[in-house]
């Protein structure tokens, strides 16, 4: 239970941080897309919006695995019997 603990906290971190890099190259895309409309010229970015919602997938499934990660694992009890509580 220990290790399964550690893997899920190490894949949380990990994907939290993809999330991060991915959340700033979003905010540069989002400003030159912003820039482009300012500029009232018509060129040809990609839009955003799917690597956002990558992003939130990403943010949200680190957070849930390093939460589960943190948390701490219950250990049997050395005083029960097996099939009584």
């Amino acid at each position: 239970m220990y290790l399964l603990s550690r893997v899920a906290l190490l894949l949380g971190v990990i994907l939290l941080i993809a999330a991060a890099v991915l959340l700033g190259k979003d905010v540069i895309d989002i400003n030159q897309l912003h820039a482009v409309a300012n500029a009232n010229r018509s060129t040809n970015f990609p839009s955003p919006l799917n690597n956002v919602l990558i992003t939130v997938g990403l943010a949200a499934a680190g957070g849930l695995l390093a939460g589960l990660g943190l948390r701490r694992p219950e250990r049997p009890r050395p005083d029960t019997e097996a099939g009584r509580p």
